[in-house]
């Protein structure tokens, strides 16, 4: 049952609601094993002068350690970190990558995505849906495959701009690209009325290697782009800023490093922007987005799910009360569906009951459940 749609925003408007710089509350790390660990073990630090130009980022390909994307850990890894002393009053709590979603939906034309959404303990946690059984899920793992070389290279520039250095392998390089190895910042914002909380990995900082996490305005982002030789290669990188902007504005990350690769990988060349001046950078080179559409609509997409979504919280509806140690009372699950040039809606999945082993409502871990309810603890 649809509860609530909204359209995407006009073209002209007024000054966006304002975005509150994030501050950090904790931090938490995935070690080689995808082990979870709380504080910077798995930090990175950004090589003073950044990646060295000729760096082959297809080195090393067949010896990478690849996470395994079918265990879906869904906000396990936030939830885990909130639970062992983590702050979290009220709002939405999400992955970065969620509200990155939300906010460049203005200028997104291609792709729909839908996300769920519930509400535990005055707050409205939120995250990705996928159908894992579906045939379209199939198709992006298999087309996913097929590009693994280009995706394997932006773990590679990520090693060869980071240090210390290994002993063995080419200049700059700091060893086996492993993707289970995460560090992740937990900030606290809120745009307009609605407080965020939001979880997202970071690339590296910039500090002395083993020195202590300098913080957030320290932090830098990696990311590489094919060398832009043609007009068209310019329209397509100046697109591709509107979600780097997006992303590491979220989480108050200051610097972008992009490193511009050929076809077979080999860096040509590298470039450090200002988070700040993206917007500005795109604008002069023509591109079609601007900040203001887009924190309009992430503001109205949370509005309305704090609005509609909240009243279903256990706590408020009383569901909660007189339960046991051990009890958990249903999830009311809603649905925040995206259609390219339309908007979302917000559908009523209604109520589900949780079965032992099973995430609350499909999202969130019942020890971390029954924490927030003070019914028990996170171990």
């Amino acid at each position: 049952m649809q509860v609530a749609s909204l359209g995407l925003p006009p073209a002209q408007l007024p000054p966006p609601p304002a975005y509150r710089k994030p501050v950090l509350v904790t931090t938490y790390s995935h070690l080689p094993d995808r082990h979870l660990e709380p504080g910077d073990a798995s930090m990175a630090y950004f090589r003073p002068g950044g990646a060295l130009p000729g760096s082959d980022l297809a080195y090393g390909f067949d010896e990478r350690i690849e996470r395994d994307e079918r265990l879906e850990e869904h906000l396990d890894g936030m939830c885990w970190a909130l639970g062992r002393g983590g702050e979290r009053k009220g709002g939405v709590v999400s992955w970065r990558g969620m509200m990155t979603r939300i906010m460049t939906a203005p200028f997104e034309d291609r792709e729909g995505w839908e996300m769920r959404a519930l509400a535990l303990d005055g707050s409205v946690y939120l995250e990705i849906w996928e159908d894992r059984d579906s045939a379209d899920y199939s198709y992006k793992m298999k087309e996913n495959a097929q590009w693994a070389l280009q995706s394997y290279m932006g773990y590679a520039y990520e090693a060869y701009a980071t240090i210390p250095e290994a002993e063995d392998g080419p200049e700059g390089w700091s060893g086996t690209v492993n993707t289970n190895v995460q560090w992740c910042n937990v900030v606290r914002s809120a745009i307009g009325d609605v407080p965020l909380f939001l979880g997202g990995e970071v690339d590296c900082v910039r500090g002395p290697v083993g020195s202590p996490n300098p913080g957030l305005d320290a932090t830098v982002e990696l990311k590489t782009n094919k060398v832009i030789n043609s007009e068209r290669a310019d329209k397509i990188f100046l697109k591709k800023l509107l979600k780097h902007w997006a992303q590491s504005f979220l989480l108050g990350v200051p610097t972008v490093d992009v490193g511009f690769r050929t076809d077979a990988g080999i860096l040509e060349s590298r470039h450090e922007f200002e988070t700040a001046t993206l917007p500005a950078l795109a604008a002069r080179g023509g591109a079609n987005w601007t900040p203001a559409p887009c924190l309009h609509f992430l503001s109205a997409v949370l509005s309305m799910l704090v609005r509609e979504v909240l009243p279903t919280d256990p706590v408020v509806t009383g569901a909660a009360d007189g339960l046991e140690e051990g009890d958990l009372p249903p999830a009311h699950l809603f649905s925040l569906r995206f259609t390219p040039r339309r908007g979302v809606e917000l559908v009523s999945l209604g109520e589900t009951v949780p079965e032992p082993g099973q995430r609350w409502g499909g999202i969130l871990p019942a020890d971390y459940v029954a924490w927030r309810l003070g019914l028990g603890g996170p171990e």
